[in-house]
């Protein structure tokens, strides 16, 4: 019996952490996709990265919204695009903390001469 009750409690200790480092699990991904975008804005239009990094999010199963999404260029082609999205710790369905994340990715058109 004492070791059901302690495996028990290793699972849900297990599940806790889990639930605790998946928003930042997540935030590495998603600027991961930033960065992408941002390689892909230096050569299309500010409309064309946006709906492009907003359907990679949505394909990842990421829930960020279009409001949050904010695309820079200058005439050198360089592209930065900062994305603000919340996210939370919830640990056997009730919620324990509110995250607010606000990632920047920066890319510069490379141009490669042979």
């Amino acid at each position: 019996m004492k070791n059901l009750i302690l495996t028990a409690v290793a699972i849900a200790i297990v599940i806790a952490i889990g639930s605790a480092a998946k928003p930042y699990w997540d935030k590495y991904w998603i600027q991961k996709e930033i960065e992408v975008a941002a390689v892909y804005g230096t050569k299309n239009t500010l409309d064309s990265t946006k709906a492009f990094l907003l359907g990679k999010l949505k394909e990842e199963g990421y829930h960020v919204r279009e409001e949050g999404i904010f695309i820079e260029k200058d005439s050198k082609n360089t592209v930065t695009i900062t994305v603000r999205y919340s996210d939370k710790i919830s640990i056997f369905g009730n919620e324990v903390q509110k995250l607010n994340f606000t990632l920047t990715a920066t890319e510069k058109e490379i141009k490669a001469y042979y």
